[in-house]
């Protein structure tokens, strides 16, 4: 079995696990969708490449078989993804990763994970529904594809026709090192500043994840914590530039809907 057919094995033995639900939370009282934006990849295309890189990540972490738990993290998810740009083009599917690691990853096509390293972190939906909604910024800004696009291996890709077979797997390859090497610090600024709107316009309190990474911030370096900071800007970094936006919009902080009860609940081992 070549290398692509076993990552998509892989991937497709993991995916019942992550796309094991439909629908949203009921409305909190958000703010409606936000813009539109456009693909410079064909969505088909951005989905193939997307599950290989997805398919990476699973082998590298193992995917959680916590039905209840992924079901939660999918409605969460999905109703923070109701504020896409890309609402025709990506169907978000959440999953959890196995891995006291304290990260999230995001690929091309609206595959999304959480590590269960992150959600001992967390207190509140608002905080995951501000980590989720900064990774779909992530997938509506196609901050991966962007950065595949400009890789060595797309060089000699003349059309789209061509993105098949072993030049596939090397763009998802490529994608995956990203994820683990981390993105550029423009573009996880960005994420962090389309996140709050997201969770924001989806009724969630604005600070959800200011405040998950404040938590972060004092948790300390060790080992779980390196695989987020190795990825990531630093948190004092991302929380000034956040707070920053937060006084800037004038919004209260306090408003919208915490959930700290709900995610206590649905998230086993949280605080």
């Amino acid at each position: 079995m070549n290398a692509r057919k076993r990552r998509v094995a892989l991937v497709a033995a993991a995916l019942p696990l992550v796309v094991s639900c439909s629908g949203t939370i009921p409305s909190l009282g958000g703010l409606g969708r936000i813009g539109q934006a456009a693909l410079p990849i064909g969505p088909e295309t951005e989905r193939e490449i997307g599950f290989g890189i997805a398919a990476t990540v699973a082998g590298r972490y193992q995917v959680a078989r916590d039905p209840g738990l992924t079901r939660y993290v999918n409605l969460v998810g999905r109703t923070v993804a109701e504020q896409s740009i890309r609402p025709a083009d990506v169907v978000f599917h959440f999953g959890v990763l196995d891995t006291e690691d304290v990260n999230a990853f995001a690929a091309p096509g609206g595959y999304i994970f959480v590590t269960r390293g992150a959600l001992s972190l967390m207190e509140s939906e608002a905080e995951l529904a501000g980590v989720l909604g900064h990774e779909v910024a992530h997938v509506d800004e196609t901050h991966v594809l962007d950065e595949i696009r400009r890789s060595s291996v797309f060089t000699s890709v003349q059309d789209e026709a061509q993105l098949s077979g072993p030049v596939l797997d090397q763009l998802s390859e490529v994608g995956g090192s990203l994820l683990f090497t981390g993105l550029s610090r423009e573009d996880e600024m960005e994420a962090d500043s389309l996140g709050i709107l997201y969770a924001t316009a989806s009724g969630y309190r604005p600070d959800g994840l200011i405040r998950f990474l404040e938590r972060l911030d004092a948790s300390g370096a060790g080992a779980p914590i390196r695989e987020w900071t190795a990825t990531h800007p630093s948190e004092a970094e991302r929380l000034t530039a956040l707070r920053r936006q937060l006084s800037a919009s004038g919004s209260d902080s306090t408003s919208g809907q915490d959930l700290a009860d709900r995610f206590r609940r649905n998230v086993p081992g949280s605080p």
